[in-house]
């Protein structure tokens, strides 16, 4: 007999990341009212960021249970990196009362602390479907560059609002030197976070049945990242030649930059269920699409107004355009995903060609027992309960992966029909 799960439960560690991230956002309110009213201390920004690193939480601890274990540690940095966002905007409000290189150098670190996330959400989507020997060397590219960024940043920060009091790290100096440098390090990383999803959207193109169901959602997960810089890129013009005030697209900029870590955890996090709901790669692959009809939206609304004009025109022609862009991009997204979510008889998992008694081993394999609890119980020997679950991962389609845990993906399948006839 089959004992039904347990109610599902907030694991400790979420709980603490929650935890954490609203005691970070309540030491960012006070500095508000403190007199601190710039965009690091935007409630909806640092809102979006805490939620982010719940939901990195949350991905964490799914893909740990379903063995993957490379993709649970960027997830576990991806939690880190939000936190530290968060943490490195108190500081630097905190030290910014008060003049010094500490004051320089927090505000650098903080005005940084927005690449870390975009690359590990990008990696951890990336590293939640099977191991791919090919990827390999982008995760390592995307790596370095983000370091490089990072390092650039810091030392060719310069004092912008609420900070403009605080002293730059580099000599006066320096940025004539080392422009050509500094563009040439933003290049190479805006090149590299478009090398993860370029390369799992010509695999998921390549592949078919539950393969390509699981790359076109990695690919969705991993193409928020360069989203988001090209509508940082968008602010930028928007504030120059446009007229958006630069706190509002600031507070803009850290948002997107939380739903883009968002959507990578939110990616590994259906990946790393097994099999990938219709309803779940729908939405990633809609809310893709209706981000760059956004992007697009955003730029050539932004083009209008710096042009000048009627504004009643101005509003007609970007209004027309929204309608037009998220109709194409809302129904174009439901077809990319349907044509993803192709699967054959062949290939769909299922539980209806297993004996019934590889049916009694996979429950109690489900029941957390161990092979020789499972022969205890069915009174067989330990060879014929290891016969039975080879026989299962085949008919389920588990091949052996150094990166993933078989036994708890099969408990996983077996669990998920429980719950589907509950």
């Amino acid at each position: 007999m089959t004992t039904l799960p347990a109610p599902r439960r907030f694991p400790a560690t979420t709980v603490g990341v929650a935890a954490a991230a609203v005691a970070l956002i309540a030491v960012l309110l006070g500095q508000r009212l403190a007199g601190v009213d710039g965009f690091p201390t935007d409630p909806l920004a640092t809102s979006a960021t805490g939620l982010a690193a719940v939901a990195a939480e949350a991905a964490r601890s799914r893909l740990s249970a379903a063995g993957r274990l490379r993709a649970a540690r960027f997830a576990t940095a991806l939690v880190a990196a939000l936190l530290l966002s968060l943490a490195a905007a108190v500081v630097a409000i905190a030290a910014s009362t008060s003049a010094g290189p500490l004051a320089s150098v927090a505000v650098a670190v903080w005005s940084v602390a927005w690449i870390p996330p975009l690359a590990l959400a990008q990696l951890t989507a990336s590293s939640a479907v099977r191991a791919d020997g090919r990827r390999a060397w982008i995760h390592a590219v995307v790596i370095a560059s983000s370091a490089l960024g990072i390092l650039a940043g810091v030392v060719l920060w310069r004092p912008v609002d609420p900070f403009a009091g605080v002293a730059s790290i580099a000599p006066e100096a320096w940025p004539a030197l080392l422009t050509a440098v500094g563009d040439a390090v933003t290049f190479v990383g805006l090149a590299a976070l478009l090398l993860l999803p370029v390369s799992l959207t010509r695999a998921a193109l390549g592949s078919t049945g539950i393969a390509r169901t699981r790359l076109g959602l990695a690919a969705a997960g991993t193409a928020a990242a360069p989203l988001v810089v090209v509508f940082c890129v968008l602010l930028a013009v928007a504030r120059d030649p446009g007229n958006v005030d630069p706190t509002v697209g600031s507070v803009a900029f850290l948002v997107a930059v939380a739903g883009g870590a968002s959507a990578g955890a939110l990616a590994a996090l259906l990946l790393a269920r097994g099999a990938v709901p219709a309803s779940g790669l729908r939405v990633a692959v809609r809310g893709t699409t209706l981000a760059v009809g956004a992007l697009i939206v955003g730029g050539v609304g932004t083009l209008v107004v710096a042009g000048g004009g009627s504004p009643t025109v101005t509003a007609l022609v970007v209004a027309a355009l929204a309608v037009v862009v998220a109709g194409l991009a809302w129904f174009g997204g439901g077809r990319v995903a349907a044509s993803l979510a192709v699967v054959t008889a062949e290939e769909r998992p299922t539980l209806t060609e297993l004996t019934d008694r590889e049916s009694e081993v996979l429950a109690l394999l489900a029941d957390g027992a161990s092979n020789a609890g499972i022969a205890a119980q069915l009174v067989v020997s330990e060879r014929t309960v290891d016969a039975h679950l080879r026989a299962v991962f085949t008919k389920l389609g588990l091949a052996p992966d150094p990166s993933a845990n078989r036994r708890v993906q099969a408990a996983r399948t077996w669990l998920e029909r429980v719950e589907s006839q509950r």
